[in-house]
């Protein structure tokens, strides 16, 4: 399946700019990453899901502070 993504505001901005669309991929990367792992939180060990959602929402973080500055 195939989806259009409409930007809006900083998104938008940031994607005109050559040294953010990187961060942006790896933001998105990330929040997909932190989808996936809800989805499967069920099937893993409590002590694994609780350190690689940490993990991702870490990394997110800090792309996020990267893209506000």
């Amino acid at each position: 399946a195939t989806f259009t993504v409409i930007l809006i505001g900083a998104a938008q901005a940031a994607m005109k700019d050559p040294a953010k669309r990187g961060l942006m991929a790896r933001k998105e990367e990330l929040e997909q990453k932190v989808d996936a792992l809800k989805y499967q939180k069920a099937a893993m060990e409590p002590g694994e899901y609780k350190k690689e959602l940490t993990a991702a929402l870490v990394a997110l973080a800090e792309v996020q502070e990267e893209l506000d500055k």
